[in-house]
């Protein structure tokens, strides 16, 4: 077995250091693995999502890549609050949580519905608080504090921690996906700086692999997606700008010989990229920015920069992993097999429990049904096998266990001993979900965010807060557009989650791509062309004018918002001496294009701008400052 398997390895060395204090403004973060994290200041002894179970997560499923069971440590583990940021299980580890002593406080996001505290109480966790959005949660009387951002839309239910501990601050990401103006405000949370970004750049989606497609579709798909992450990620460190960015929260590796096949995606270009691949993509596109690879166990002081590194991993090498996985899979054989034990083969009365399930579910929410609308199939196989059909409709919710249904538009193929769980309540959907324990296929090639959403939430509060949120939202702010010569006015936020396509979409082709789901819309229509989602908001503008680039208009437009002399050189005019504003949104165009492209821009841009970008700017992307263009 390597060294760093051995689960003994170095605890004397590192037990010593989780003893140590801290002394001063600054605060001391050690690197658990996967998303975890302990800080330590003056006065503070924080874990954030610790996940250290030998038994991985999802029913053995996902191990953590690479392994940190050298970490779980009494003395490392000994903390006053421990944050849990949702009830992934590679997040949410109950048999770190069950272990804690009594005076550590377990500290949550306040999400709609109960689910989360539920599987928490159930599990014997007590010493349970639920701190609002935002809120500025005291974790001392020195007035260090933390800070839960859940994701805008409830449909999702992950949430990024800002902590900030004397005079560091850092900003955990988890697996939220954070708008820009999330990120700003964040910074802003923090005195205008924020010294540490951990930031998830590995997937955690059964899509495309588990879906039945042909290889290289399978293959284009996964890339494309591994691309989006790694776009979207990029352009929230620009966002942030932190003293130093960490790519982390992921991947996890698949050590289960029934699933170790999905460990082809780890590697290039890959859906479940590793922090080095992660690394090697920010560090030349974050000019100025510092970027580090951290692995379990390493220590960082964020005021000083010392990174202490964890020799254990003296000769890892992510490149080269085929072997470590192979001894790792061995080691960890033991714990696959009691957790296949712990779940064991059905018997017939699944199919009664099967169709009750279904049945609750359809009492749920109205709005849901109304938007999955469809034949659910499930081909069940091992001990008890059936062709099981549920018909979600708006009327209500029909289970045929004769799989009569002549043309379901979704199937799900999978083990009766993964379903079981699910339907006596011992897992989620999601649980089962992540585990990709399963195959799936569907026509018309759509996402249905609903079905899934019905699925993992399960819970009437929760699905209420998704229909609130959507009933509610409006589509007031626009931004103007270009693709292939015309411009599009649309809604500034996507009509999913509200992700800010002023800063996290990529267009081409008269497709808008939103950055933070990968949901696509047609630029001329609206329409949704990969999920069922309402329409984004657009009006077809007409092609660019020439004429409009050198026009009076737009020469009136750069004097009355000051844009400054950087935009004035880029079209081939006089320039002031001292710019006054400068967009943060289109700014970056402005100062890495040419010329012609500059122009292009100011042509396609500039109506939206006379809208938002003012001395008392609406659009958030914008800066107000009065500073000089750098």
């Amino acid at each position: 077995m390597p060294h760093y398997l051995a689960r003994g390895a170095g605890s004397e060395a590192r037990s010593a250091r989780g003893r140590a204090t801290v002394s001063g403004e600054s605060m001391r973060i050690t690197y658990l693995g996967h998303a975890g994290l302990r800080v330590d200041g003056e006065d503070l002894r924080l874990l954030m999502d610790p996940w250290l179970s030998e038994r991985g997560a999802f029913q053995a499923a996902w191990f953590q890549f690479p392994a940190n069971s050298h970490l779980s440590r009494p003395a490392l583990l000994d903390s006053d609050y421990v944050t849990v940021s949702h009830e992934h299980l590679d997040h949410m580890d109950l048999s770190v949580l069950s272990g804690l002593g009594a005076s550590t406080t377990v500290l949550i996001p306040r999400y709609p519905g109960s689910n989360f505290r539920n599987r928490l109480s159930a599990a014997g966790i007590r010493n349970v608080q639920e701190v609002p959005a935002w809120s500025r949660y005291p974790l001392n009387e020195r007035g260090d504090w933390l800070a839960f951002i859940p994701e805008q839309s409830p449909m999702c239910h992950d949430a990024a921690v800002l902590v900030r501990a004397g005079a560091a601050s850092l900003l955990h990401c988890n697996d939220a996906r954070l708008t820009a103006g999330q990120a700003r405000r964040a910074v802003a949370e923090c005195g205008g700086h924020v010294d540490v970004l951990a930031l998830q750049m590995s997937s955690a989606t059964w899509h495309p692999i588990c879906y039945e497609y042909p290889p290289a579709q399978i293959a284009e798909i996964s890339a494309a997606k591994r691309a989006a992450k790694f776009k979207a990620a990029g352009r929230l460190a620009s966002v942030v700008r932190p003293g130093l960015t960490v790519p982390f929260a992921g991947p996890m590796c698949f050590l289960d010989p029934e699933i170790r096949r999905h460990n082809r995606w780890l590697k290039a270009p890959g859906l479940f990229p590793d922090q080095k691949q992660a690394v090697d993509y920010l560090r030349p596109r974050l000019r100025g920015q510092q970027v580090a690879l951290w692995l379990p166990g390493d220590m960082f002081d964020p005021l000083s920069g010392r990174h202490v590194a964890d020799s254990l991993w003296r000769d890892f090498d992510f490149s080269d992993c085929d072997e470590y996985l192979d001894a790792y899979a061995r080691a960890r054989r033991p714990e696959i097999e009691a957790v296949r034990s712990a779940f064991p083969e059905p018997g017939a009365d699944l199919r009664d429990a099967f169709v009750e399930h279904f049945r609750r579910l359809g009492e749920l929410s109205p709005y849901f049904l109304e938007r999955i609308d469809m034949t659910v199939r499930f081909e069940v196989t091992g001990a008890v096998e059936g062709r099981w059909d549920v018909d979600l409709r708006p009327e209500g919710v029909r289970v045929d266990l004769k799989g009569r249904a002549s043309r379901p538009e979704y199937r799900f193929r999978l083990d009766s001993r993964w379903l079981a769980p699910i339907v006596f309540g011992q897992i989620g959907w999601e649980d089962l979900l992540l585990s990709m324990r399963f195959s799936a296929w569907r026509n018309p090639d759509i996402y249905n965010d609903y079905l899934v959403g019905l699925l993992k939430h399960a819970e009437p509060d929760a699905l209420a807060c998704v229909e609130a949120y959507e009933r509610g939202r409006t589509a007031d702010e626009k931004v103007v557009v270009e693709s292939a010569g015309v411009r599009y006015q649309v809604s500034r936020y996507c009509p999913h989650a509200g992700e800010d396509l002023a800063m996290s979409s990529t267009i081409a082709d008269g497709v808008i791509r939103c950055l933070g789901h990968n949901l696509e819309f047609d630029l001329a229509t609206g329409s949704c062309l990969n999920a069922r989602c309402d329409p984004l908001a657009t009006r077809t503008l007409g092609p660019v004018p020439r004429a409009s680039i050198d026009s009076p208009e737009l020469e009136a437009f750069l004097c009355r918002q000051q844009m400054g002399s950087l935009a004035r050189r880029a079209l081939g005019r006089p320039t002031r001496a001292r710019p006054m504003f400068r967009c943060r949104n289109r700014g970056r165009a402005w100062r890495r294009g040419s010329r012609e492209s500059a122009r292009a821009l100011a042509a396609g841009a500039w109506m939206s701008w006379s809208r938002y970008c003012s001395s008392d700017c609406r659009f958030r992307s914008c800066s107000s400052s009065r500073s000089p263009q750098a």
